[in-house]
C-alpha cells in the first residue's frame, strides 16, 4: 500500500491512530492541545463540504426535521439510557457523546451508499447549528456542577463555531478533494493517537470494562442503524431516501465527543467514544455489503476516499 493510498483511507488511518497510541502511550505531554488542535483542524476541512445553500424546497427542510428527531431524540436517548449501566466515571462520555451532533462523513457515505447527498448536506448543516445550543444546555443539565460552564462554551466555540467559520473561507480556496481527504484523515489519526495512547491502561487493563463499552457501542450503531433500516422499509421508503435517515440513526460526531471528554473531564471518559470509533467504521463497511447494488465497480474503494470525519 502507498503512502498516499494509505493517508487517503480513512479506516487504515484510524487503525494506525489506534494501534501507535496503544503501543506507544500516546503523547506524554499536551494530549488536550494535540487533540483539541487536531480536532479543530479536521473539523474546518470536514465542514468545508458542508452548505445550508442546498436547501431546495421542502423536501430539504422537512428531511432536516425527520433528521433532527433521529439524531436528537432517538439516538441520544438510547446512548443516554445505554449511559445509565456504566459508572459515574464513564456517565460524562456517554451524555457528550449524546449531546453531540451527527458525524460529518454522513455526507460522504449517503453519496457513497447512493443516497440523496443533497439533503444529507442540508440536514447536516442544521444539525450543527442546532448543537451550538444543545450540546451546552445538555451537558449543563445532565452533568450539572461536575463541568465548567466557561470551559465548555469556550471549548465549543473553540470546536464548533470557529472551525465553522474557518471552512467558509476553506470552502474559496482552491483545495483539492484528495488533499482534503488527507489532511482530515491525518488529524483524525493524530486525534485517535493522542486519545488512545491517554487511555492505554483502561484499554489494557481492563478487558472486562472494553468488552461492556463494545457490547453497548455494537446495539449503539449496528443496533439502532438496523432498526431504522427495517422500520422505513415496512413503510416502503424509498432506499435512494432511508440511507441517509440509517446514518443519522447511528453516527455521532465522536471526534468532538473524545476531544471534550479529554478537555472538560479525565481521559478516562473519553473511552466510550474511541471504543465507538471502531465500531461506526465497521458500520459504513457493513452497510457498502447491505446495498450490494451500489456498492459494487469500485463504490467501496471510493469510501476510503470520501471527506469524512469522526
Amino acid at each position: 500500500m502507498r503512502p498516499t493510498q494509505i493517508l487517503a483511507s480513512y479506516s487504515t488511518m484510524m487503525i494506525l491512530g489506534l494501534v501507535l497510541g496503544l503501543a506507544t502511550g500516546g503523547s506524554p505531554l499536551y494530549t488536550k492541545e494535540i487533540s483539541m488542535a487536531s480536532l479543530a483542524v479536521l473539523m474546518t476541512f470536514s465542514l468545508s463540504t458542508v452548505s445550508l445553500r442546498e436547501a431546495k424546497g421542502r423536501d430539504h427542510y422537512g428531511h432536516a426535521v425527520v433528521a433532527l428527531i433521529i439524531n436528537y431524540v432517538a439516538l441520544t436517548a438510547i446512548i443516554l439510557a445505554i449511559g445509565l449501566f456504566f459508572s459515574n466515571d464513564l456517565w460524562p462520555g456517554w451524555v457528550l457523546m449524546a449531546a453531540a451532533p451527527s458525524a460529518i462523513s454522513v455526507v460522504p457515505f449517503t453519496a457513497v451508499l447512493g443516497g440523496k447527498t443533497t439533503k444529507a448536506l442540508f440536514s447536516t448543516a442544521v444539525n450543527y447549528l442546532v448543537a451550538l445550543v444543545l450540546m451546552p444546555a445538555m451537558t449543563l443539565l445532565l452533568i450539572g456542577s461536575s463541568v465548567s460552564a466557561t470551559s465548555l462554551v469556550y471549548s465549543l466555540l473553540l470546536l464548533i463555531v470557529l472551525p465553522m467559520a474557518a471552512s467558509r473561507a476553506v470552502m474559496k480556496l482552491s483545495v483539492g478533494k484528495e488533499t482534503n481527504t488527507a489532511l482530515i484523515n491525518i488529524c483524525f489519526a493524530l486525534l485517535i493517537f493522542a486519545v488512545a495512547g491517554s487511555n492505554r491502561d483502561a484499554f489494557l487493563g481492563d478487558p472486562m470494562l472494553v468488552l461492556a463499552i463494545s457490547l453497548a457501542c455494537l446495539v449503539r450503531t449496528f443496533g439502532t442503524g438496523l432498526a431504522t433500516e427495517f422500520a422505513l422499509t415496512r413503510l416502503r421508503m424509498d432506499k435512494s431516501e432511508r440511507i441517509s435517515y440509517v446514518l443519522f440513526s447511528s453516527y455521532k460526531n465522536l471526534g468532538l465527543t473524545a476531544t471534550l471528554a479529554i478537555a472538560l473531564f479525565k481521559p478516562i471518559v473519553a473511552v466510550p467514544a474511541t471504543i465507538c470509533i471502531v465500531f461506526e467504521v465497521v458500520w459504513v463497511i457493513f452497510l457498502i455489503r447491505w446495498y450490494p447494488q451500489r456498492a459494487v465497480g469500485g463504490r467501496g474503494a471510493q469510501l476510503e476516499h470520501s471527506s469524512s470525519s469522526p
